[in-house]
């Protein structure tokens, strides 16, 4: 058994082993579950000088092919338009930690008069932000010099499950927010039936790139935690965990050839496929990524 790095709690064990099935960086990892909060983690939690190397040139986040940059515009779009009614007004100053290329603040910077910063591991994704008028530098949160009170709003879009310390990047952003500041963001979320099913596969597990992983409850409890209030957990109906599951399944299994970018061509067949899943769970169930948002007092 191990501490889990959530709660403290010293009653932490290996529920799986797992290898990264998308992109084929070499290794396995052990994915630990902690019984007294749910928090499940990535075991020993690597150094944060190891990260780099997990993730190649193609990722999806930097590099994707036509079909996942159309289905990311989608998810930009409606990212967008959820921050822009969350900010107090249509000028102030924005953060998005883990901003890729910049594609999420450009479509935000459509919407109104703000002023975007970014803030990324990859220097080439950093400089392609950079390349569309945002304030973008290559770094991470724990190593940026951002003042505390900085900020009205920051985005952590599928973030902090990839950092080494999710319960400390919450508070670092709680302080770099101004009074009234908005953290909005998503992650997966491991309390879903496509989790249940496909586990070492499941498709939102993105192993090793991926870290740590909340559920709805606990990622509630290091909020508030952290000092947040008015805290909204919502769903999102995103089909991965199940069309990337698949995927997963069918590489392992069959030793199917997965493409550079990670998916596979007839990956947006799968997504079509599971898409009126993730949507009845959005509206009666748990999906396998959990949208939230929250105010600093």
């Amino acid at each position: 058994m191990t501490t889990c790095p959530l709660c403290g709690a010293p009653d932490a064990r290996r529920a799986f082993r797992a290898r990264d099935y998308e992109h084929g960086v070499p290794g396995e990892w052990d994915i630990a579950h902690c019984t007294s909060c749910g928090f499940y983690f990535l075991d020993p939690i690597p150094h944060s000088s190891e990260l780099g190397g997990f993730y190649p040139p193609t990722y999806s986040a930097y590099n994707p092919d036509p079909i996942m940059r159309a289905a990311f515009r989608m998810v930009y779009r409606q990212d967008a338009k959820q921050m822009a009614k969350l900010l107090p007004s249509d000028s102030g100053s924005v953060l998005d930690v883990g901003c890729g290329n910049g594609s999420a603040l450009s479509e935000l910077g459509a919407l109104g008069d703000w002023d975007l910063f970014g803030l990324e591991i990859d220097p080439g994704a950093a400089q392609m932000a950079r390349e569309k008028g945002i304030h973008a530098r290559a770094g991470t949160l724990d190593q940026s010099d951002y003042e505390d009170g900085s900020f009205d709003l920051i985005r952590l879009g599928h973030v902090i499950e990839h950092v080494v310390d999710p319960k400390e990047t919450i508070e670092r952003v709680y302080r770099m927010l101004k009074p009234g500041g908005i953290l909005f963001g998503e992650t997966p979320n491991t309390d879903c039936a496509d989790f249940r099913i496909f586990g070492k596969y499941w498709g939102a597990l993105h192993v090793p790139r991926h870290i740590t992983f909340f559920n709805d409850r606990n990622l509630e409890k290091a909020l508030r935690d952290a000092g947040f209030d008015e805290v909204h957990i919502g769903w999102h109906n995103r089909p991965v965990g199940w069309a990337a599951g698949v995927q997963n399944w069918l590489h392992d299994k069959f030793n199917m050839k997965v493409p550079d970018t990670g998916r596979v061509r007839w990956y947006i067949i799968l997504m079509l496929i599971f898409t009126p899943i993730a949507t009845w769970q959005k509206y009666f169930s748990k999906t396998a990524t959990v949208r939230f948002h929250a105010k600093k007092v």
